[in-house]
């Protein structure tokens, strides 16, 4: 016998807000530069394997070139110091984690 479909949600229950990522909603326009692109290029050279990953024995290779100190929470963009290589799933998992810290007020 076919069931009825469900509603998504009970009519008493208010509507889920619509969840905005910080990295969607105000990328930096640096990242789209050549600049960017060779400063990227040569951490990946420095350094080809993630650093977490290494840390952690295992060898994968860099597809990322991270701000070790978040440019929005007062890292240097252009600093080759703050910038470190790391894999996609690696990266990702950093990024969740910094999603939820503020910049320092002052």
């Amino acid at each position: 016998m076919p069931s009825l479909p469900k509603p998504t949600r009970r009519p008493w229950q208010p509507a889920p807000a619509k969840r905005v990522y910080q990295q969607h909603e105000a990328r930096d326009s640096r990242y789209d530069t050549a600049q960017w692109q060779a400063a990227r290029k040569a951490q990946i050279a420095r350094c080809p394997c993630c650093v977490v990953c290494t840390s952690l024995g295992r060898t994968t290779p860099a597809t990322v070139t991270d701000h070790i100190t978040p440019v929005r929470l007062g890292g240097s963009f252009w600093d080759a110091n703050n910038h470190q290589s790391l894999c996609r799933a690696c990266h990702q998992a950093k990024s969740a984690s910094e999603r939820t810290q503020t910049a320092p007020r002052g």
